[in-house]
Formats: C-alpha cells, sequence, structure tokens
C-alpha cells in the first residue's frame, strides 16, 4: 500500500507536492494565476496578486483583471514584467 502512495505521488507535478501558486502565460498578453490569495494593487500599470509563496506584480500597459475567483486571477494586457516580492 505504501509504494503505491509513493509510486503515485512521483508522478505528480511539483506544485502539487508544495502547494505552489502555477502561473500560466500566453505570449505577452494574459496570465492566469492560479493559487492567488486576493488581489493587493490593481492599476494600469501594476497589478499586484498575492499567492501562499510571494507577491506576483505584473507591470505593463494596459493592464485589466479579466477574471478573478476564489483562487485564480486572469490579468491582461501588455506584460512587459513579472516580479516575485517574498
Amino acid at each position: 500500500m505504501r509504494k503505491n502512495r509513493n509510486k503515485l505521488k512521483s508522478k505528480l507535478p511539483v506544485d502539487f507536492h508544495y502547494n505552489l501558486p502555477v502561473i500560466e502565460f500566453t505570449g505577452n498578453k494574459s496570465a492566469m494565476i492560479e493559487g492567488s490569495t486576493g488581489v493587493l494593487h490593481y492599476g494600469e500599470d501594476v497589478v499586484r496578486i498575492n499567492t501562499r509563496m510571494a507577491v506576483v506584480a505584473f507591470k505593463g500597459r494596459g493592464l485589466s483583471i479579466k477574471c478573478i475567483s476564489a483562487t485564480c486571477v486572469i490579468v491582461e494586457g501588455f506584460i512587459l514584467s513579472v516580479e516575485f516580492i517574498s
């Protein structure tokens, strides 16, 4: 039984093991952040998202939040940079 559990655990992605946020980009126009715990700052040039591990700051032009749920945020616009602030 224990061997099967360890075998299953080794096949799961690293973010699942450590409860890390997942960020998916579509070019530099859209970013989906799974594992968010809230929006800290929202503006056309900067969007800061709180996660379990750090604050993720998106900098760019014409940034907007397309969708927000309890654990997911989608940021759209012209994304110039991403910062991880611990």
